[in-house]
């Protein structure tokens, strides 16, 4: 009996000696509480009312600026977070806006970008309702239709306001020490 205790530990030491050489890795991505990761943005609605200014403020005292959007796919994941967590939301401010230009081109004061991608709402842009971009959405028979397109306001109004982090990316590292396998302790009968 004294042998297969003896093979079963060596089989044992032999599988352990090869696992402390393993490494796996995995790429991380991590937004700070309470944003949430939605696409590549860590996203946090604020249900607060405030003017452009306010909420410019009120995100950078976060760490965080007004969402901006770049792209088709962040557009769509951003309507698909706001119909989970904030239904009843009809507009919010962006960090859009043409504040100090004269040939209506739109900037992301997140950015200092030109805003290329501009999924305007219907009947928009109306450049003489103001300087800043809200996402907007209809109400259809009393419900908020949650696709959120731009619209343009002046930037004193009051909107909901939904602030935007860069998330942290990091990579998580798996590594057996190379003498773990000394802490196995097999009981003899």
């Amino acid at each position: 009996m004294l042998w297969k205790q003896f093979i079963g530990f060596a089989i044992l030491g032999l599988t352990l000696a090869q696992l402390h050489s393993v490494n796996s890795q995995a790429a991380v991505t991590t937004c700070k509480s309470p944003f949430a990761l939605v696409s590549d943005k860590c996203l946090l609605w604020h249900s607060k009312f405030l003017n452009w200014y306010e909420a410019d403020r009120q995100c950078r005292s976060q760490g965080a600026q007004l969402v901006s959007v770049q792209n088709v796919s962040q557009l769509q994941a951003i309507n698909k977070w706001m119909k989970a967590s904030s239904p009843n939301t009809v507009e919010f401010w962006t960090s859009g806006n043409k504040l100090g230009n004269t040939q209506n081109l739109y900037f992301w004061e997140s950015t200092g970008q030109q805003a290329k991608y501009l999924p305007w709402a219907k009947s928009q842009p109306k450049p003489k309702d103001g300087d800043c971009l809200m996402l907007y959405s209809e109400i259809k028979n009393g419900v908020v239709a949650n696709e959120y397109l731009l619209s343009v306001r002046n930037c004193t109004a009051w909107s909901s306001i939904v602030c935007e982090q860069v998330p942290t990316k990091s990579v998580q590292r798996t590594c057996l020490m190379p003498n773990s396998f000394e802490t196995v302790q097999v009981q003899q009968n």
